[in-house]
């Protein structure tokens, strides 16, 4: 994650004020998470597919590192997200998201049924090493996601750790003019689609 996008996150919670925190809440939780993503697919049941058949899953995937922050207001949350994807030879991917549903659970452990949507960026199109030049360096799409997760907090304290599942759609999709192979041929990368992706997280909670 890049240290604007960690800025943002940090400013945005310094601006939360207590008094919307509802009585009987859980306060404001910040994250950092860091897991992989499976590269976009025509659909969710292609994803989830590819998935189970790849032979070397950490390989095919792309790693993501983000952050987040959860509000609950006693069982609503609300909250945001950041997080980006790195890996060789492919291009990059930048989610940067509103978060909302609802935050289940007593004492010590907290399930979180979460809907996003938000912007998704695709960056570094010429590290694909199929694809000599293109028109546009990078784009954004619109996207929505599911994300449901887990967490447990250590001793009663303020950390906590758990798992985060998510998939996410790209509403829109866009077709980039390029230049692919040693001949130099004309074609299109497309842009968009859907991608499924499983983190680690931890967090501290004000």
């Amino acid at each position: 994650m890049s240290r604007t996008a960690l800025g943002l996150l940090i400013v945005a919670a310094s601006l939360v004020p207590r008094a919307v925190v509802a009585e009987g809440g859980g306060g404001v939780t910040i994250e950092g998470f860091y897991g992989l993503e499976r590269p976009p697919s025509t659909s969710f049941s292609a994803a989830v597919s590819g998935t189970t058949s790849s032979p070397d899953l950490f390989s095919s995937s792309l790693q993501m590192a983000g952050g987040d922050i959860l509000v609950d207001l006693g069982g609503l949350e609300l909250g945001a997200i950041v997080d980006t994807t790195f890996g060789s030879n492919t291009a990059s991917q930048t989610a940067i998201g509103a978060l909302g549903g609802l935050a289940l659970g007593t004492g010590s452990v907290r399930l979180d049924l979460l809907a996003e949507a938000g912007g998704h960026r695709y960056g570094n199109l010429a590290s694909n090493p199929e694809i000599v030049t293109a028109s546009s360096t990078s784009e954004w799409l619109f996207y929505v996601g599911l994300r449901p997760g887990i967490s447990v907090k250590l001793g009663g304290g303020p950390l906590s750790v758990g798992l985060w599942g998510f998939a996410r759609w790209d509403v829109n999709s866009k077709d980039v003019p390029v230049t692919v192979g040693s001949a130099g041929s004309a074609g299109s990368y497309k842009l968009g689609g859907s991608t499924i992706g499983a983190t680690l997280r931890l967090g501290f909670t004000l």
